[in-house]
């Protein structure tokens, strides 16, 4: 998701993620200290049913990585992606933006590009900056959490069903 992470490193602060041995397995940690226990499993591969991913990623997800975020991924492959900021970040850049995008699953990857938004400036500054595609390895899926890694190999998104 590095169109919609780099957005947020517009703001120039980075969450770091590193790994801190707990017991008999090494669990990823914030650099703030929040546990972020993460499948041990390797990313979805292209062997993997790529089909069943698409149908589990449907729905509305949420996410806090500096900031709040809620992506939506309909059926139809398109989506939205709100990002709320606050503070200093939300009168630097903006307390809102929508990213319309287009979404879909290969390889085991959560494939986006962002087609539009508004404010049309802004996202068009991030587009310019970060470009406007991602392509993220599932490393988790389930029915309320998933687990995508950026596609530069860090840091992890921890993204949960909105209810």
């Amino acid at each position: 998701m590095a169109v919609f992470l780099c957005l947020i490193l517009v703001s120039g602060l980075a969450v770091h993620i590193r790994t801190m041995p707990q017991a008999d397995r090494e669990v990823p940690t914030l650099a703030v200290g929040a546990a972020l226990p993460v499948s041990e499993s390797q990313p979805a591969t292209a062997s993997a049913d790529d089909q069943s991913l698409r149908e589990q990623a449907v729905g509305a997800w949420q996410d806090f990585y500096e900031g709040k975020r809620t992506m939506t991924l309909r059926p139809d492959g398109t989506g939205t992606m709100l990002v709320e900021l606050s503070g200093w970040k939300a009168r630097l850049f903006t307390p809102r933006l929508r990213l319309d995008l287009v979404w879909s699953v290969e390889n085991g990857k959560l494939l986006r590009r962002t087609i539009g938004g508004e404010p049309a400036d802004k996202v068009e500054f991030v587009n310019r900056r970060v470009g406007d595609r991602c392509a993220e390895p599932i490393l988790q899926l389930t029915a309320d959490r998933m687990v995508l890694l950026d596609q530069r190999g860090q840091p992890r998104y921890d993204w949960r069903r909105a209810r």
